[in-house]
């Protein structure tokens, strides 16, 4: 045999002989190996200038981390659905739109104390609790869409409309709850929710189907379900939108109330209002789409756009030089101008006036609604939008807007007519 077919049959015996051998890697070589598979499971990111993302598919959970705020429409709500848990860690203070909205089936949140604002529709449904931090003093409309329960631990100064979406089974206040109504304002008035008082919270107490301060001096929101309210005599302050789409048909202010917040009992069927000798302002909306057809006024009273509508006569038990309207449309629609308010009890018509600038214009009304023909200082040139509407409302005027004014005016012995005041400013809008 040649020294070739020697050496050849030598290595294949050999190499049959190695491959019998069973091999045994070193430890820290199946370690780096275990490290391997398991980042296979992270996706890591940006989501914001100085703030990441990382989402482990074993766990389901998605966790944010860095410092300042999280980036809008991120695209992490899309793509990582199957979260479970969301975590958003010590350093993040915003929470950016459409972050975690179309994740379903959570069931962990957990927000660290450095977060201030949680921006429009941040979560879908949550099928755990929801607890907002302390820190937190900024929600958006439609922050949270569902959730089992949601724990409010600090205060609630500008938690905007539909903060809550379509809220939850349980709802726990940590603190003062200034805008809670306008936080529920979504939530269908046929929904079964529970407002309840945090036991460590000294801020908050019941009464009378009440969410009051604890010193009884402001409403907060109405939790019962009797449809005859009487405030009691203790508050000088009702919020906004805290009796929003109630089932309530009368109220009685207590003796002090001095002040309705805006969409107060707006949307509510309400057919009776009591008033008192206190009342000194009305907010915008604040009777607006009831079933109230009169009012009486014992006092003066500021009285904001829309705070009743234009079926709504107003009656006052004052003189008439006190007497006011409220105007409910002013709107600008080509060649005309339709403008509706309030009727005045003993008013014999009414004077109209649009101002824009340094000029007035002024015009006589019969009824309580008016068409006349565009000035023109307005046509074609005048595009201000604009809207009092709790789920529009900005309070932003973009351009230079005209606005509207109306007073009632009865006639004397002499046939002179006699005034009575101005109604609040109502922006003319295209």
């Amino acid at each position: 045999m040649r020294k070739s077919n020697l050496l050849a049959v030598f290595t294949a015996v050999t190499m049959a002989m190695t491959m019998a051998v069973p091999v045994v890697m070193p430890a820290n070589v199946t370690k780096a190996a275990e490290k391997v598979n398991e980042a296979a499971t992270t996706v890591e990111g940006r989501c914001g200038d100085t703030a990441n993302y990382s989402y482990n598919s074993a766990t389901k959970t998605l966790t944010i981390s860095g410092t300042g705020d999280m980036w809008d429409d991120t695209g992490l709500d899309k793509t990582m659905k199957s979260a479970k848990t969301i975590i958003v860690e010590k350093g993040i203070t915003s929470i950016g739109n459409n972050s975690f909205y179309l994740i379903k089936n959570v069931e962990k949140v957990e927000i660290a104390d450095t977060v201030k604002t949680i921006k429009s529709y941040a979560f879908g449904n949550i099928n755990g609790t929801f607890t907002i931090p302390a820190s937190v003093t900024k929600m958006e409309p439609f922050a949270i869409n569902t959730a089992k329960k949601i724990i409010v631990k600090g205060k609630m100064d500008n938690y905007q409309y539909a903060a809550f979406g379509e809220g939850a089974e349980i709802i726990e206040i940590g603190g003062t709850a200034n805008n809670l109504g306008y936080a529920m304002a979504a939530i269908d008035e046929d929904t079964d929710n529970t407002v309840t008082i945090a036991k460590n919270n000294n801020a908050c107490r019941m009464s009378s189907g009440c969410l009051m301060s604890a010193d009884g001096k402001t409403v907060y929101y109405y939790t019962s379900d009797n449809t005859e309210v009487k405030i009691p005599d203790s508050v000088l302050t009702i919020k906004p939108a805290a009796f929003y789409r109630k089932y309530i048909t009368k109220v009685k202010l207590g003796k002090n109330v001095s002040t309705i917040g805006e969409y107060a009992f707006a949307e509510s069927r309400l057919s009776e209002l009591v008033a008192n000798t206190q009342l000194r302002k009305i907010g915008r909306y604040a009777f607006s789409n009831t079933e109230l057809s009169e009012v009486t006024l014992k006092s003066k009273v500021t009285m904001y756009p829309k705070a009743f509508d234009a079926f709504v006569k107003i009656y006052t038990t004052k003189s008439f030089k006190n007497s006011k309207t409220v105007v409910t449309r002013a709107k600008y629609q080509g060649k005309k101008l339709s403008i509706s308010f309030c009727k005045v009890a003993g008013a014999k018509g009414y004077q109209v006036q649009i101002k824009k600038g340094r000029k007035k214009y002024r015009y006589t009304a019969k009824k309580n609604t008016i068409r006349i023909k565009t000035p023109k200082a307005l046509k074609n040139t005048y595009n201000v939008k604009y809207s009092y509407d709790i789920n529009k409302y900005t309070g932003k005027v973009e351009g230079k807007p005209a606005y509207v004014t109306v007073r009632p005016y009865k006639l004397n012995k002499k046939k002179k007519k006699s005034y009575g005041n101005w109604s609040s400013k109502f922006i003319l809008t295209k």
